[in-house]
């Protein structure tokens, strides 16, 4: 019968710093009170910048409306929405009228002249279209700046 002993096992809790080390590296140093600055200033820098630019786009924006549509017969049928601009662009918007299943079987460009003066502007257009065969809907398709 052979007996067999080993070392008292370590109850401390603690790993060695060795393999510490060895399992995940050593530790990284902390970020200096310049850099910290320099980091939260730029982030600041980016932020404004950022929102700036989306209060740029949003008053650049171009947005269409679809408000009602007639089905008058086979062959006609009216569309009528709203474009917000600015007042100084003309625009140009794409109208169709759509089948039951999603063909479209009307479609007609119309050109909204620029308006006098600056800022924003709301114009409500009702455009009549000749179809091809029987739509169940219509509206704007696009609006784009000429």
């Amino acid at each position: 019968m052979s007996s067999h002993h080993s070392a008292p096992a370590d109850t401390s809790g603690e790993a060695p710093r060795s393999s510490v080390v060895n399992r995940y590296g050593t530790p990284k140093r902390a970020v200096g009170k310049r850099a910290r600055i320099a980091g939260i200033a730029a982030g600041l820098v980016l932020a404004i910048a950022a929102s700036a630019l989306v209060a740029w786009w949003n008053t650049a924006t171009l947005t269409s409306k679809d408000i009602a549509f007639d089905i008058l017969s086979p062959t006609r049928a009216t569309v009528t929405f709203d474009v917000e601009k600015s007042a100084g662009d003309e625009v140009e918007c794409s109208v169709r009228v759509l089948s039951e299943s999603y063909a479209v079987v009307g479609w007609k460009s119309i050109v909204l002249p620029a308006g006098e003066g600056g800022g924003r502007e709301k114009i409500r257009s009702t455009v009549e279209l000749r179809t091809e065969s029987l739509g169940v809907s219509g509206g704007v398709g696009d609006c784009w700046t000429l």
